[in-house]
C-alpha cells in the first residue's frame, strides 16, 4: 500500500509531477485515509491532486469501478466535464486512482448550514449536472424495467436477514413502523417493479458530493463539482433528482426545533430552513434539468412524478441511515417516516404544497 513517504516519488514516476515542484517547496501532503487510503496533494504551482487507493478487495473493486467511471464521462460530452473532478490517472497495478483535488471549494451541506440559505444558481447547477450526465449517457431502448437493481431501501419493508446483525435499536424500530404503515410496503413493490434502467446515475446524490465553488467572475454562473463516484451504475434517473428533492427537504424537516412543548401544526413555522424560502431554489433545479434533458413537456410530467416517488423512498433511507447512529427514532425521523409515506400516496400534492413545482398532466402510474 502507498504511504505518505511515497507519494511525492509515486507522482513523479507517473509523470504527474515536476521536480521543480518538489525542488522549490511547492507542495503539501495530507493523509485523509478513512474507508480507503487517500492523499490530499496541494501544489501551488501546478494542478493538486487526490490519490485514492481502495483497501481490501471490495475498496479496491470500488476504487478500480470509480476510475472506470471516470475514464468514460471524461471522454464524453465537454459539457458535463465542467461539473467532474479532472481525471488524471490510474494505476491498475497497485489500484491507485489519481484525480483533482477540488480543495477550494465547499460542499453544499455546509454552505447550506453556514449560509442559511439555499441559493437558487446553485440548485440549478445541480440541476445542470445531472441533466448533462443522465443526456450523456441515456440508452436505447429505455424503460427497460430491472427490480433486482433497484436501491435497497425499496425492500425495506421484508429485509434481508443480514441486516439485524447490523441495525441499531433505532432502524429496528423504523423497520417495524414501515411495515407497520398501511399500505407503504405495496407502494415500495409497486417503484421496485418499475425501477428503469435508462441511464449512468450517480446512484449517491446527497449535499455532501456537491462542490460549490467561487464564480469564475463577475456576472459568471455559479460553479459546482460532483464527487465521488464509486456507487455509480446504470439505472434510474429519476433516483439522482429525487435524491435532490428529498435533501431539500430532509434540510427543512432537520432543521425543524421538535419538542414536546410545541404542537406539531407549529412545526413548519419553527423550521430554520423554511420550506417556502427554498422553493425557489427546488424550482430553479428542477427547470434546469428539463431543460439540459430536452424532456418535452409530457415526458417531465412523467419523469417528475417518478422523481417524487423515489424522492419520497429516499427520505425514509435517509431516516434509516440516521437511525443507524442513535438508540431511539427521534421526533425528526418520524417526521421523516410520514413524510415519505405521505408523498408515495399523495404524490400530486407533494410536487405542488412540498416542492412547488407545477402539476403535471399525467398520472401518476404512467
Amino acid at each position: 500500500m502507498l504511504t505518505l513517504a511515497e507519494v511525492t516519488g509515486y507522482l513523479l514516476g507517473r509523470g504527474l509531477l515536476s521536480a521543480e515542484s518538489v525542488v522549490h517547496g511547492d507542495l503539501a501532503i495530507r493523509d485523509a485515509s478513512s474507508r480507503n487510503r487517500n492523499f490530499k496533494v496541494e501544489c501551488s504551482a501546478g494542478p493538486s491532486y487526490l490519490l485514492k487507493q481502495g483497501l481490501g478487495a471490495e475498496g479496491s473493486a470500488m476504487t478500480a469501478h470509480e476510475a472506470h467511471v471516470y475514464r468514460l464521462l471524461s471522454a464524453g460530452s465537454g459539457r458535463l466535464a465542467r461539473y467532474l473532478p479532472h481525471f488524471f490517472d490510474y494505476d491498475v497495478e497497485q489500484g491507485i486512482l489519481v484525480i483533482e483535488l477540488v480543495s477550494a471549494g465547499e460542499d453544499l451541506r455546509r454552505y447550506h448550514l453556514r449560509h442559511g440559505r439555499i441559493p437558487p444558481p446553485l440548485a440549478a447547477a445541480a440541476g445542470r449536472a445531472l441533466g448533462s450526465l443522465h443526456r450523456m449517457t441515456r440508452r436505447q431502448p429505455e424503460g427497460v424495467a430491472y427490480p433486482e437493481q433497484a436501491p435497497w431501501i425499496l425492500t425495506i419493508h421484508k429485509p434481508d436477514i443480514a441486516i439485524f446483525r447490523e441495525a441499531s435499536s433505532a432502524s429496528l424500530e423504523l423497520i417495524k413502523t414501515v411495515q407497520a404503515a398501511g399500505g407503504l410496503g405495496q407502494r415500495l413493490d409497486e417503484l421496485r417493479a418499475r425501477w428503469k434502467v435508462e441511464a449512468l446515475i450517480h446512484y449517491d446524490v446527497k449535499w455532501d458530493n456537491f462542490i460549490a465553488l467561487e464564480a469564475a467572475g463577475p456576472g459568471k454562473p455559479a460553479r459546482l463539482k460532483l464527487v465521488d463516484w464509486e456507487s455509480a451504475m446504470y439505472g434510474d434517473p429519476c433516483w439522482d433528482i429525487g435524491s435532490v428533492f428529498s435533501h431539500f427537504l430532509s434540510l427543512w424537516l432537520f432543521s425543524i426545533p421538535v419538542t414536546g412543548q410545541v404542537p406539531p401544526e407549529r412545526f413548519p413555522e419553527l423550521a430554520r430552513f423554511p420550506l417556502g424560502k427554498m422553493q425557489p431554489a427546488i424550482r430553479r433545479c428542477w427547470d434546469a434539468y428539463v431543460a439540459e434533458m430536452g424532456l418535452s413537456f409530457e415526458d417531465s410530467g412523467r419523469w417528475l412524478m417518478r422523481s417524487v416517488e423515489l424522492g419520497a423512498a429516499r427520505l425514509i433511507q435517509t431516516a434509516f441511515e440516521a437511525a443507524q447512529m442513535s438508540t431511539n427514532l427521534t421526533s425528526n425521523l418520524v417526521l421523516h417516516l410520514q413524510l415519505g409515506l405521505n408523498m408515495l400516496q399523495r404524490p400530486r400534492e407533494a410536487i405542488v404544497h412540498l416542492l412547488g413545482l407545477p402539476l403535471p398532466g399525467v398520472s401518476a402510474a404512467s
